[in-house]
Order: C-alpha cells, then structure tokens, then sequence
C-alpha cells in the first residue's frame, strides 16, 4: 500500500513539474518533456487498472495419485484478454503444509510483453506418504518504471495423495495357513447349500446370485451367502494409529507400520482376497471386506491420509471393532506396542475361536526381552505374532513367525 501511494504521487508530481517548467520555461525541449510525462501518465493508468482486470490464473498438476518419493509437476498459465504489456507479474505458489519446513515458496517472474498467455512449470521433488492441498496462488504486478505495485490473490485449490511405497510379497504364511499363497476361488456354485455358512450384508459387486433372498425379506437389509472358502479368504486390518504409541519413537516407526499394512494389502489384493481396514484417528474408519480396483483405491487413499494422532487406545478399538466382524474373518493387526490390555483381548478373542495375526514394528535392533516374552504368550495362544525392524528393506515371506 505505501508503495503504491508513493507511486502515485511520484507520477502525478512529475507530470506537474513538467507542466510548471513549461510554463515558465517555454520552447519545444520543456513542452516534449511534458507531454512525455503525459504518455507515462496515461501508461500508468491504464496500467493500474488493466493489470488484474482481464488476468485469469490456471494451475494444473500432472497427477493426483502418487506414490512415496514421486515428483509432481505444476503448471501455471497466465491469461489476459488484452495483448497491451501492462508490465510485470510475479507469482507466488504456496506450498502445502507439511512440505513448508522442506522447500522454499516457488517464486516466478514473468514480462507477458505481447503475448496473452504465458505458461511455465515447476516441480516438487520427492514427495513424502501423504495428503497434499495447494491453495491460493498470490500474483503480484507493476509497471515498467517501479511507480506502481499491485498484488491479487487468486482461489484456487488442488488436493493430490501421496501413496505408501509396498512391496511385492511373496508368500503369506497365515497361522493357520490359510493365507497360504493358493489362488482365491473368486466363483462357487450359489446353489451348494454344504458350503453356505451363513450370511453377511450385502457389498457392491457381489453377484445377484449369491443373495439370500430369505434373510434380505426379514427387512434388516439386503443379504448375501457367505461361503466356507469366503469366510477362510477375507481379513480385516488394524492399523494402530494411537499418538501414544509412537511418542518418543522416530518417525520412520510409522510410516513402516503403514508401508508393510499397504505391502499386505496388495498382496491380498493380487491374489483376490477379500480385505478391509480399521482404524481411529480423530474419526472411526471402517471399511468392509471387499475385492474390486475401486476398493484397493479407497483402502489406499485412507493410507495415504492416515497419521499417528488418535487419542482412543488401540487395544479398544481392537476390542469393540472385532465383535461387528463376522467370526470367519482374519483379523490383522499391525502395532508397535503390545501392552497387557491388548494381549489381554487377543487371548480373548483367539479362544473365542478368531483367528489373529500380529504384527510387531519396532525400533530397535530386536524386540525387548517385555515384547519377546509378550509375543511368546500370545504365540501359546494360537496368535500368530511376526516382528518387522524399521531397518528391514525386503519382506518377501510374512508371518507365522516370532521375531
């Protein structure tokens, strides 16, 4: 603002200087010098008013999907209706939140001269797992003498996720086996009554055959067949995302909970079983078991958002989410505290019949002599236990074994 007073006043004072020295002066060298200033002046207005008056801002991103470590690039475009040079633009391209403290601001100036569109790129290398907003793009202009500055800020909004990195796993070697790398058998017959073992809600995709037309007319909602080789394919994780269970603990403690979650999920996805998520942050999360590209999208895009900061204990959330699965659903759990509440509902649980796996992530070299003897205890009581070091870069056969 005080540059733009100040600017003024310098052209409305150089325009009546002029004046008042040919006035007094007279001769063709004072009146030239004044109508020059007149042509600036003239210049300036039409600068002050038309520099934002016809500019519209366009900002597009390459992709909206990405994985850990990717690049995205960004494209501006600059558009006037007048091909007249005004002057300068610079435009500033906020950065989102968590990338603040990482790169500077990105900053560009741009002379349009003639041209009624201007268009350039910049990058944002390496992108960390996450939820990304790009939000208003600040353009700020003068005219070519540095009499008058001008700054606008356009609403613009972008959103793009940032996918965990996975790994392709090999063999899932389940407690019980039944995880054990054989292909899912996606069709049955709907007809083989032997193999009906009971009925679950219905879920998008599943075939009008399979419904149970009897349950659903009970009025509770639409129903389908649950069959044996069903009930043995689905599992259900449970990712601990409680903010006390990784205080005081490095930051790559979590993102390897969520990077070996999303290497299991894949895994059961390429071999076509059925599989949901669970988790509380600062809202419940539950996603039923299912099988479809749309469901891996959405599984994936909660991944991609999820942060350490729940405040409910894990080992309750395990404990009220497992009654509304139905029993021949695995439950999967991925955790880097195993604290006697939680050991205390899994044993719980597995002698009620549910078949569990653990997943333990920790920090250190191996596990504490506390989680060690934790893990053991559960192992005694059919829980499958597998502990994951942050330092680990290849997990090719998972579970059924106590680090």
């Amino acid at each position: 603002m005080r540059q733009q007073r100040w600017g003024k006043a310098k052209v409305i004072g150089l325009v009546l200087l002029t004046y008042v020295f040919a006035k007094f002066q007279g001769g063709f060298a004072s009146w030239f010098l004044f109508y020059s200033s007149l042509v600036v002046f003239v210049y300036e207005l039409f600068t002050y008013f038309l520099l934002f008056t016809s500019l519209d801002v366009v900002r597009e991103i390459d992709r909206n999907r990405l994985q850990d470590g990717d690049d995205v690039i960004v494209t501006i475009r600059l558009r006037r209706r007048f091909w007249f040079p005004l002057g300068w633009n610079m435009v500033l391209e906020p950065l989102p939140d968590r990338l603040a403290g990482m790169y500077e601001p990105h900053r560009q100036l741009v002379f349009p001269w003639f041209k009624r569109e201007v268009e350039f790129r910049y990058v944002i290398p390496n992108l960390p797992r996450g939820y990304y907003r790009l939000g208003d793009c600040v353009v700020s202009g003068g005219d070519f003498f540095g009499f008058i500055e001008r700054r606008k800020v356009f609403p613009l909004s972008h959103e793009f996720l940032v996918y965990p990195t996975y790994q392709n796993v090999e063999h899932w070697a389940m407690g019980d086996g039944s995880f054990s790398g054989n292909v899912h058998v996606s069709h049955r017959r709907s007809d083989d009554v032997a193999a009906v073992r009971g009925v679950r809600d219905y879920h998008r995709g599943d075939r009008l055959s399979q419904i149970h037309w009897r349950a659903s007319a009970r009025g509770t909602g639409l129903k389908t067949k649950e069959f044996e080789h069903q009930a043995m394919n689905q599992a259900v994780f449970f990712l601990d995302v409680e903010k006390a269970s990784y205080q005081k603990q490095p930051d790559a403690l979590f993102e390897t909970a969520v990077k070996l979650t999303a290497s299991l999920i894949a895994y059961a996805n390429r071999n076509q079983y059925h599989y949901g998520l669970v988790y509380k942050q600062s809202e419940r999360m539950s996603i039923a078991p299912a099988l479809s590209h749309a469901h891996f999208l959405h599984v994936f895009d909660q991944l991609a958002r999820v942060m350490p900061q729940g405040s409910d204990s894990f080992s309750r959330i395990v404990g009220r989410e497992a009654l509304e699965q139905p029993p021949g659903v695995t439950l999967i759990l991925v955790t880097p505290n195993v604290e006697k509440e939680l050991m205390k509902r899994l044993i719980a649980l597995s002698q009620k019949g549910r078949r569990i796996q653990l997943f333990l992530v920790h920090a250190d070299t191996a596990p504490s002599p506390e989680q060690k003897r934790a893990l053991q205890l559960l192992s005694a009581n059919k829980v499958s236990c597998t502990s994951i070091h942050i330092g680990e870069t290849e997990w090719k056969r998972m579970g059924g074994v106590v680090g």
